[in-house]
């Protein structure tokens, strides 16, 4: 099976409510899709996102630099991944690139299921059937009942457990904040909360210790992600666990904040890592260290992955950002009950709704202006 072509599309979708922490404030998901055809006439879809800059820089890359390699090659994620980013990584070892390897990989991966007749799942290893899940909200800017609302509607619903912003001006208000949800959930529902990269270390050790009394199952990004030795510092410092991930792009990154001892749970992004093979050899690296995986965003393809890796945890369902919540979705997937049931059809599984997309073209023309995503 070799592929034929690849054909790009990048969209901007908007939100359907507000999103907003202690950094960024999110009013639409920038999603790129990848269609690639084969010799066999299977086609395979992969995707790439961005929350508010570098679809288009995706897309070009894609277009540019990846497709033209990949034309009449034969569909071998694993043979092609290493060669594809070498070729980036002269502009960088993560990021952009990694965010348009991830999209040629995961359509990829989709073929090679499809053509073996198996979900992909069966492909990678069935390790359990499910993958429970939990409720998490970009809500700093929700009053305090807006906020207690959103939790009981997850709590009612049976996550294991509920993520938070933290953040606001004070450290009393977050304080508030988190012992008015510890209340909702009670003991026996893991509590999460997640600063957004915008503490330095002084601030992060001060939260800590105001918030050790709530018992957090974590804390998620307290610094800079690019701070392995704040991690590391703070670490010494807390006995709140620390995940961070989601901004890790590459396993040498990542083995940093391992050998430090710099975080507890691994939060690492499919996307964002280059797809689905660069993530695996993460989980293997992180389940080497003992370190459990509970994976950023992407529930759909995420959740699948945790059902296939021996260090899942628990998978997080953002409100508002699945591409169920998103509407795009020609056949549902998604969490229901609190568990991930991963599809039982040859690939994926992901089937984008494409005349819903075409609502929502990304454009050719750069907007006069654009509010920074930084506050």
């Amino acid at each position: 099976m070799r592929i034929d072509d690849i054909f790009v599309r990048a969209f901007s979708i908007p939100l359907g409510i507000q999103w907003s922490d202690q950094t960024h404030q999110h009013s639409s998901i920038e999603l790129v899709t990848v269609q690639m055809a084969t010799d066999n006439g299977l086609t395979g879809v992969g995707f790439s996102y961005t929350v508010g800059a570098g679809a288009t820089a995706i897309k070009s890359m894609i277009e540019w630099d990846l497709a033209p390699i990949l034309r009449g090659q034969a569909v071998t994620p694993l043979l092609h991944w290493s060669r594809l980013w070498g070729e980036l990584h002269d502009v960088g070892g993560g990021g952009v690139s990694t965010a348009a390897l991830a999209a040629v990989d995961i359509a990829m991966w989709d073929l090679v299921a499809k053509a073996r007749g198996q979900s992909l799942v069966d492909v990678l290893g069935s390790r359990r059937p499910s993958i429970p899940a939990y409720g998490s909200g970009i809500d700093l800017h929700l009053s305090l009942p807006q906020l207690v609302d959103e939790v009981k509607t997850w709590v009612s619903q049976g996550y294991r457990g509920v993520k938070i912003k933290v953040g606001k001006p004070t450290v009393e208000e977050d304080v508030e904040r988190i012992a008015a949800v510890r209340d909702v959930v009670g003991p026996n529902v893991w509590m999460m909360v997640d600063a957004n990269q915008g503490w330095n270390l002084t601030e992060a050790v001060a939260r800590c210790a105001a918030f050790h009394r709530f018992d957090l199952h974590w804390l998620e990004e307290p610094l800079i992600s690019d701070d392995v030795m704040g991690h590391h510092d703070l670490a010494l410092r807390t006995s709140v666990p620390i995940a961070v991930g989601e901004n890790i792009y590459n396993k040498y990154q990542l083995q940093q904040y391992l050998r430090l001892g710099a975080v507890n749970y691994a939060q690492i992004d499919v996307v964002r890592a280059g797809g689905i093979t660069p993530y695996l050899e993460m989980a293997n690296l992180c389940d080497a260290w003992n370190i459990p995986m509970a994976p950023h965003f992407m529930l759909e393809l995420s959740g699948q992955l945790l059902c296939s890796i021996p260090n899942a945890h628990i998978l997080e369902d953002v409100n508002g950002g699945s591409l169920r919540d998103l509407g795009v979705l020609g056949s549902d997937v998604g969490v229901i009950k609190g568990q991930f049931t991963p599809p039982n059809v040859p690939g994926h599984g992901i089937a984008f709704d494409w005349n819903t997309l075409e609502d929502f073209p990304m454009g050719d023309v750069a907007p006069p202006s654009k509010r920074m995503l930084w506050t």
